[in-house]
């Protein structure tokens, strides 16, 4: 389970860096594996409702900081 500290960290990587970006965009457990972070079934299902939110939304990248909120 990824705690709060780890999901923020997960989450300013994805602001900050592109080629991370793009590998948590295509697999968000992958990318977080890569930083030696797990999430749950139950927090990976959030993240990925969450990113379809935005996808739709068509809100900016830097904006998948709120995935992880």
């Amino acid at each position: 389970m990824a705690t709060e500290a780890e999901l923020k960290k997960v989450g300013i990587k994805v602001i900050e860096d592109d080629a991370f970006r793009g590998a948590f965009q295509a697999d968000p457990a992958k990318a977080a594996a890569t930083l030696g972070i797990t999430f749950t079934p139950e927090q990976l299902g959030e993240i990925v409702k969450r990113r379809e939110v935005l996808d739709k939304a068509g809100l900016r990248e830097s904006k998948m900081m709120w995935i992880l909120k």
